[in-house]
């Protein structure tokens, strides 16, 4: 039985390809938490399973206050990259960011605004009209 090689792209690898597997979303805060220029301050967050996006899709629906308790639920859960840190060595954890976020209005709904328009969603709601 042959052994597949790093190059091999005729199966899928999850240690590999699952980055390219669910999209991702880059949005840039620097203004809002106070920097000068956006792209200074920065967060990627992933795609949603399926079940958390029928979830979303009903918090949505019921209104801003469960749209906003469901996000500061399971932002911690989809941030895959940030560049924010508590002192100048030591990171911030996931949570620890989602906190901040949720700190301020403004922040907040950057954040759920550009990831809600983000071509994943685009994507499901095209599938839902057909």
């Amino acid at each position: 039985r042959r052994r597949p090689y790093k190059e091999d792209k005729t199966m899928f690898v999850q240690k590999r390809d699952y980055g390219a597997f669910l999209q991702s979303v880059r949005i840039n805060v620097g203004k809002e938490v106070g920097l000068l220029n956006d792209e200074d301050a920065y967060l990627v967050l992933r795609e949603l399973p399926t079940l958390e996006m029928i979830e979303l899709r009903d918090a949505y629906a019921k209104g801003q206050k469960e749209l906003l308790m469901f996000f500061r639920e399971v932002l911690p859960k989809i941030i895959t990259e940030h560049n924010f840190y508590e002192t100048d060595d030591k990171k911030m954890t996931s949570e620890a960011l989602s906190d901040l976020i949720f700190e301020r209005m403004d922040l907040s709904g950057k954040v759920i605004g550009e990831y809600s328009s983000a071509s994943f969603f685009t994507r499901q709601k095209k599938s839902e009209e057909q």
